[in-house]
């Protein structure tokens, strides 16, 4: 998880017996010191030989522990680092990368992190159908451009979720050995096309991350000469361009997740309206109406949303849509007016 997160101390492999001695020491110190909340070590293959460092869940709702401090004291470490919420430190020549987690997410973020990157594997079968699979289970993303609107939660229920992307969850509940075995499950789904995979084809952040991950570029050069069952007709292989919602694998999602129907039809109506909002009244409107740039522009801005914030949600989209943009044009005529006015006698 944190990967070479310890620069200034040296740190090294475990052979496997070792490592797991090192785990149970670990998780055994932690549930001592952290009673009542969960605790857990992300899985790794079975027949992994060696490990470079170790990946712990610790339950984190309401915890008020300086975890740099806990860590320093707790385990003599030679150095630790903290990036966002892991906590990386290095005990007997080893890094350790404590992630903290909600108690919510535990059992999705447990799943999503184990077996080396088949979360990650997986994940792009899910961006193809137009979903997103992380830590936090399945989600669906809502954007405008570049912009996002909204995360819905589509479930937390692993079981449902790995079914829905078409893998057989029985098979991995049953875990793997080996990492060839994770390879084989990744392409078991019946949306599989190793195209969604190459490098070429992912966008530059996700290209860029990924060609530093070990078992993703293992996958990469696994497909090129197994036997793959299928190869999905996807209508472009490219990750660019976003999620998009395709109506067979909504209607899909609302069989396999029944409640997210209700929280889908109100988020699209909701973002519909926005949208429409957004077309009659925006920065770029307002900056053709005042002749306003940068600062100026972005004071004025924050100036209409005090009033936008005052009328409400619900009476500002109405007033916006009933107005157009002429009408909101005439809306914000005094306002620019007072504004500039304050702003001459400021001047002054």
């Amino acid at each position: 998880m944190g990967g070479n997160a310890l620069k200034n101390v040296e740190t090294r492999r475990y052979q496997r017996d070792e490592y797991l001695a090192l785990e149970k020491e670990v998780l055994d110190i932690l549930r001592e010191d952290f009673p009542g909340r969960r605790v857990a070590a992300i899985q790794a293959y079975r027949e992994k030989e060696s490990f470079g460092d170790m990946d712990v869940l610790l339950e984190s709702d309401n915890l008020n522990t300086d975890l740099m401090k806990y860590v320093k004291e707790r385990f003599n470490t030679k150095q630790a680092v903290r990036n966002s919420h892991v906590v990386s430190f290095e005990y007997k020549d080893f890094q350790i990368d404590l992630i903290c987690t909600t108690l919510k997410n535990f059992n999705t973020s447990a799943s999503y992190f184990a077996w080396n990157d088949l979360g990650n594997l997986m994940g792009r079968v899910a961006h193809k159908l137009g979903f997103k699979y992380g830590h936090e289970g399945l989600s669906m993303t809502f954007r405008d451009g570049d912009y996002m609107y909204a995360e819905v939660e589509v479930s937390r229920n692993i079981r449902r979720i790995v079914e829905f992307l078409g893998y057989n969850y029985d098979r991995f509940a049953d875990g793997f050995d080996t990492v060839e075995e994770i390879f084989v499950f990744t392409a078991s789904t019946p949306f599989f096309n190793k195209e969604i995979y190459s490098l070429e084809n992912r966008n530059h952040t996700s290209r860029t991350r990924d060609r530093k991950r070990k078992t993703y570029n293992q996958f990469l050069t696994w497909i090129e000469t197994a036997e793959l069952p299928h190869a999905y007709p996807w209508a472009t292989m490219r990750e660019q361009g976003g999620r998009e919602f395709k109506k067979q694998f909504l209607e899909r999602a609302f069989e396999f997740f029944p409640d997210f129907k209700a929280k889908y039809e109100k988020v699209q109506a909701d973002f519909e309206t926005w949208k429409l909002v957004k077309q009659n009244f925006n920065g770029d409107l307002v900056r053709e109406w005042t002749g306003l740039q940068d600062r100026e522009l972005g004071d004025f801005m924050k100036h209409l949303r005090t009033v936008k914030d005052a009328l409400g949600k619900e009476a500002w989209d109405s007033m916006v849509l009933c107005a157009g943009q002429e009408g909101m044009k005439k809306w914000v005529k005094p306002y620019f007016e007072a504004f500039m006015k304050e702003r001459n006698n400021e001047a002054v």
